[in-house]
């Protein structure tokens, strides 16, 4: 028993300490450790970086050039299941890092899948995507697009995100082990890129990315881009958001490619 009540007590001793020592370093250096967080239960632990993916659990790889989930698409009329209204992913794939949190996942109503924040209903129709999580993590939600040549194409999307950190920070990488790491970005991408590259060599377009000091809300806006450039060619459309600061709503719906002869 008195065994007991001196491990007790010197088990508090250490906790004592360490939180000291977590309190000098800040006071000194003005840095917050990795493994100390102002959010509790939203700890940034990374052990892993290995991409997890639906294409993955089913034995292909996301770079399979359209035999993973994500299939081939003739975007000369349509994108099917581009509002996601099938209330599932088909059509589309996911991958998150492993050793994260949350991914993405199709919603309906106005609390998010996960976390159970608040979020803007869908603007069209039953469903929409959204990222949700309980604890840092990088999620990519991208399909494959093939744009008929000797066409004018025009993709849209709504695009809406609720960040509930402080603010937004944007190194050059979608990893968020190691980083602090809290961006939005829609990518075209090469079809044969990695899903979570930022090279310049991988991505042919930059439609949208949050940068540092964007309002920590975005209402359900309508982006539009120009995809002729791309015609005749097969090319990634890619979603991608990392949080390692706090949760972080990051929502689309309603993408369409528009098409017409040239």
């Amino acid at each position: 028993m008195h065994m007991m009540v001196l491990e007790k007590a010197i088990g508090k001793r250490f906790g004592l300490l360490a939180a000291l020592v977590t309190a000098l370093v800040i006071a000194t250096t003005g840095v917050v450790p990795a493994s100390s967080t102002a959010n509790a239960g939203y700890e940034v632990s990374h052990p892993a970086t290995t991409p997890r993916s639906d294409a993955a659990q089913g034995g292909a790889s996301p770079l399979s050039n359209g035999t993973s989930a994500a299939s081939d698409v003739s975007a000369a009329t349509r994108l099917p299941n581009g509002g996601f209204e099938s209330g599932d992913f088909g059509g589309w794939t996911r991958i998150s890092e492993v050793g994260g949190s949350g991914e993405w996942f199709v919603y309906s109503g106005r609390r998010s899948p996960l976390s159970r924040h608040t979020i803007a209903a869908p603007l069209s129709g039953r469903f929409a995507a959204t990222t949700d999580q309980e604890g840092p993590g990088s999620h990519v939600l991208y399909r494959i697009i093939r744009l008929k040549g000797g066409m004018k194409h025009k993709l849209s999307f709504v695009l809406y995100y609720h960040n509930f950190a402080e603010g937004f920070l944007t190194p050059k990488t979608l990893h968020f082990r190691g980083f602090h790491n809290q961006q939005y970005r829609v990518d075209i991408l090469k079809l044969t890129a990695n899903p979570f590259s930022v090279r310049k060599k991988a991505i042919l377009a930059t439609i949208f990315r949050t940068k540092v000091g964007d309002p920590n809300r975005l209402a359900p806006k309508v982006i539009t881009f120009n995809l002729t450039p791309y015609a005749g060619k097969t090319v990634l459309l890619r979603f991608a958001m990392v949080d390692t600061e706090f949760y972080f709503l990051a929502s689309v719906d309603k993408v369409r490619v528009t098409s017409k002869r040239s």
